[in-house]
């Protein structure tokens, strides 16, 4: 009988903001166990939030083979491996006095706005461990700020937001970033007469990214059925599993059934060709697929794909360099966003500036982008590069044509 257990714990430090002011402070811990037993060719599962008695849960995992879930039996086969990658935000006990200091500079600093929400530092540990010998044990923390922001007199719950996640904390450069949004807010401009690039934020690969499922893909309901090895897209898109440890994004180098990669990444996408599916170890068995590094589980529910460490790998190293200093339109606001399945893509913008030469000098009218997704990353594509408009803000995006509908 095969056995792994996955232990992962998430403690939040979380600084409450409302109306320019610190307001609260708390700090929260989710502890969740889980033990899988294999036996038959069947899986069984137990789980726990909170400590536990693991020789209680590795029975309770035992009897519930008897509900007879078919999974593949296979494990990770032997090795240890550790890797602790955590920064020192602040000193202790000066999180909410920074905090507090922060909001109050940004309040002086932007005198016309209020300013809510949240900012976190965020330390997550992962243990793997399994019968055949695996030991893998993660450790990371991370900074996030998610401000909302309204002008005064505004009716609107919120007119803009600035939020991002990074490895260090720096007040200057966050109030800057900010700084960047709001000294051209009120500079408000018509619509540019001539077709100009648009800067979207790589979430819109989000349409597409379930057509790389292996599932999806083999039952033949993909918009990329049959072109697995084949070009699908601009040579300057590369979609990866991404799990080297210097990410922002606290995923561990192993996934929740203990896959590791060579190289600590997967090409799902490489230079535009559909390189590999994503996959997890039934997935991967069931269709005899390579493993992906991919798997996602509940602390109680039976392994599935999981798109936490995928990540769009930049083109350029520039924005600027890569729209040659010309003029461009940057996508600050989107939601609401659909793609049909032929892959037309449709995306209602709330917020947008125009950026020339390297900075934002104004916003824009209301507008709608519409075209396919084949477009958006095929011929349209001009390059995908971080977001040199701010010094903080950790932002990647993709410089692309698509029909602005005014």
């Amino acid at each position: 009988m095969n056995q792994e257990k996955l232990t992962q714990n998430t403690v939040s430090y979380s600084v409450n903001i409302t109306n320019n002011a610190v307001d609260s402070f708390r700090i929260s811990s989710d502890l969740k166990t889980v033990i899988r037993v294999y036996d038959g060719g069947c899986i069984g599962i137990a789980g726990a939030i909170g400590e536990c008695d693991e020789d209680a849960l590795a029975e309770q995992a035992k009897e519930k083979l008897t509900q007879g879930i078919p999974y593949p039996e296979s494990l990770p086969q032997g090795g240890e491996r550790t890797e602790v990658v955590e920064n020192e935000f602040f000193e202790e006990g000066e999180m909410v006095p920074a905090c507090r200091a922060l909001v109050g500079e940004l309040a002086c600093a932007f005198p016309g706005f209020i300013f809510a929400n949240k900012i976190n530092t965020i330390k997550y540990t992962a243990h793997y461990v399994n019968s055949a010998g695996c030991d893998y044990c993660y450790s990371g923390n991370t900074f996030v700020i998610s401000l909302t922001i309204k002008a005064k007199g505004s009716a609107n719950i919120m007119d803009l937001g600035y939020g991002t996640t990074q490895n260090y904390f720096d007040a200057k450069k966050i109030v800057s970033d900010v700084g960047v949004l709001l000294n051209v807010y009120e500079n408000k401009l018509p619509m540019p007469e001539e077709e100009l690039p648009v800067l979207v934020p790589t979430e819109v690969l989000q349409y597409i990214a379930t057509d790389m499922i292996a599932e999806k893909y083999m039952a033949g309901s993909s918009l990329l059925g049959g072109k697995l090895g084949e070009q699908v897209f601009n040579k300057k898109v590369s979609f990866n599993v991404y799990r080297k440890t210097d990410n922002t994004t606290l995923d561990p180098f192993f996934d929740d059934e203990g896959t590791t990669l060579e190289g600590d990444q997967c090409s799902i996408i490489k230079d535009g060709v559909l390189n590999a599916l994503i996959t997890y170890r039934r997935s991967a068995a069931n269709f005899s697929l390579p493993l992906s590094g991919s798997a996602s589980s509940d602390f109680d529910g039976v392994p599935t794909f999981g798109n936490s460490a995928l990540r769009l790998m930049p083109s350029d190293d520039s924005l600027k360099a890569l729209l040659g200093g010309g003029r461009a339109i940057y996508v600050a606001m989107t939601s609401g966003g659909d793609m049909t399945r032929s892959g037309d893509l449709g995306l209602p913008v709330q917020l947008a500036y125009l950026y020339e030469d390297g900075r934002l000098v104004g916003v824009l009218p209301e507008f709608s982008l519409s075209s396919n997704i084949f477009e958006v990353l095929g011929d349209s594509l001009i390059g995908i590069a971080k977001n040199d408009a701010f010094q903080f803000m950790d932002e990647t995006l993709i410089a692309t044509k698509m029909k602005v509908n005014k």
